[in-house]
């Protein structure tokens, strides 16, 4: 998996790609995971992806296959 990490402003439902992602995500599917950018007083010496790493989900261990078919 590769993965990009960029803080964007979101209006009216659009968030921008910055411009030195553009071409490599265009007609691209994406998936987009969202988290407020402002940080609790623990998260500001970590980046988004060692704090996502903390986040407890449940769910099947392979999702390589479409479980809801």
């Amino acid at each position: 998996m590769n993965a990009i990490e960029f803080q964007t402003v979101a209006h009216d439902g659009v968030l921008d790609i910055p411009p030195e992602h553009r071409r490599l995500l265009n007609g691209k599917m994406v998936r987009v995971v969202l988290v407020n950018a402002k940080p609790q007083a623990a998260d500001t010496e970590q980046t988004i992806f060692a704090r996502l790493r903390c986040v407890k989900i449940q769910g099947p261990s392979d999702l390589s296959t479409n479980h809801d078919a």
